[in-house]
């Protein structure tokens, strides 16, 4: 097996990105004991908590968010970057491929004329041309025991936070991109049947804007203060200890999911506008979904990506037909959680 002896993990940017990937990092750490790393900017990696509790320990630092795009006028910094970190190993963990992505393959052909940088790609020969899409944490499994990386450790329950009796059931209704948020009254009409069931508090884990906020406040005024609490913006390793310590947790595709996830919560994922079968935690135990079907109606697909290219804007199949992911629907799979 090569000897790296500096290696540049490219990634997406989010929280639930860094968390998906760490069980990974963990596997690599061991199989190449020596080698130190660089890793796309992201919240997860930056707090010594976080970092502490995977016990990675040789993750060097970091690259800027705004090289992700692999623009031209970044190439002289990013080739600048990887020179006098002394990088012979460039590791992809993106599902974009050629076809999205084409500043990365660009700069690829770019760099290696004139430096001997090896490149960890996913082949997009068999992602691109596959009948139904697959997990892409899977996909990164293949390809780092391709690699010949022992993933055999590979473990994605890897926060532990708490071991005690569990109690209340936890709403993430943040999400930093409104496609993904599921409707206040739709967040009301759960917490009204899962009072009706049960008698548990709901707790709200809302986002950082004002919008995301306000939506919070409505639903606690609907359910009552007595039987509703809403958590204001704290520490996300506190954030990832209160998660730990529910009996179910609901949350729409972001970040906040995958903590949860990774602590072993029972957690029932929300996925309005992107593909589960790709961005759903890739060990399913306690982890159940449901999934908007009018999505497949959006004319801006990027079906092995698992989102469209409506990511940042109003996506027209959502504006025209909603979502179909209905409270029966999800309370039901609580029950099936909690009892």
């Amino acid at each position: 097996m090569p000897n790296y002896k500096r290696v540049w993990f490219i990634n997406f940017t989010g929280i639930g990105n860094g968390i998906s990937i760490t069980p990974l990092l963990q596997c690599f750490e061991k199989s190449y004991p020596t080698t130190e790393y660089f890793h796309s900017e992201n919240e997860i990696f930056s707090d010594k908590w976080f970092v502490e509790k995977a016990g990675l320990k040789r993750l060097k630092g970091f690259s800027p968010i705004v090289w992700r795009r692999f623009n031209k006028e970044d190439w002289d910094r990013i080739v600048d970057f990887v020179n006098k970190n002394q990088i012979d190993l460039i590791v992809n963990l993106r599902n974009e491929g050629p076809k999205y992505d084409t500043g990365y393959y660009e700069f690829k052909k770019f760099l290696k004329q004139d430096n001997d940088v090896v490149f960890w790609d996913l082949d997009f020969n068999i992602i691109e041309n596959r009948e139904k899409q697959e997990n892409l944490t899977g996909d990164l499994l293949k390809m780092f025991q391709q690699q010949g990386v022992d993933i055999s450790s590979y473990e994605s329950r890897w926060l532990s936070v708490y071991g005690g009796d569990k109690s209340g059931i936890g709403f993430g209704m943040a999400a930093s991109q409104k496609n993904k948020r599921w409707p206040t009254h739709k967040w009301v009409e759960l917490a009204q049947k899962i009072l009706k069931n049960n008698n548990p508090k709901i707790i709200l884990f809302h986002g950082l804007s004002q919008e995301e906020t306000d939506q919070a406040i409505e639903v606690q005024k609907v359910i009552g203060l007595s039987r509703c609490e809403m958590i204001n913006h704290q520490e996300l390793s506190r954030i990832a200890i209160m998660l730990g310590k529910l009996k179910c947790f609901i949350s729409n595709d972001t970040g906040l999911l995958h903590i949860c996830s990774a602590t072993g919560t029972p957690t029932i994922g929300l996925y309005t506008n992107t593909d589960p079968d790709i961005w759903a935690p890739y060990n399913k135990t306690n982890f159940l979904y449901c999934t908007n079907i009018f999505m497949e109606k959006c004319p801006a697909r990027k079906i092995y990506c698992g989102n469209c290219f409506h990511y940042y804007d109003p996506c027209p199949a959502i504006a025209q037909y909603g979502d179909s992911i209905s409270p029966k629907q999800v309370c039901k799979l609580v029950i099936e959680m909690v009892v």
